[in-house]
């Protein structure tokens, strides 16, 4: 199944499109909502990647970075 999101201009418009729809055989269902604006992400302080990896595990007193994952990511015993 495929899902096609339509926005349009006023209400009266969305009413004749929802009619329209409801009356097409191939169309299993029809919704109307309100239009959700995308919240917009806040731009990224990172220069490269390795700034990005350094941020993991840097919280209050913590020693731990990237290195230190990568190092201990393994299990070192046999089962």
């Amino acid at each position: 199944m495929e899902q096609i999101i339509i926005g349009v201009d006023n209400s009266s418009n969305s009413g004749i499109l929802l009619s329209l729809l409801k009356n097409l055989r191939f169309v299993k269902w029809v919704e109307k909502g309100k239009v959700i604006k995308p919240v917009e992400l806040p731009a990224a302080k990172f220069k490269n990647k390795e700034d990005f990896w350094e941020t993991f595990g840097s919280g209050k007193d913590s020693s731990v970075n990237i290195k230190h994952i990568k190092a201990n990511a393994w299990r070192k015993n046999k089962l």
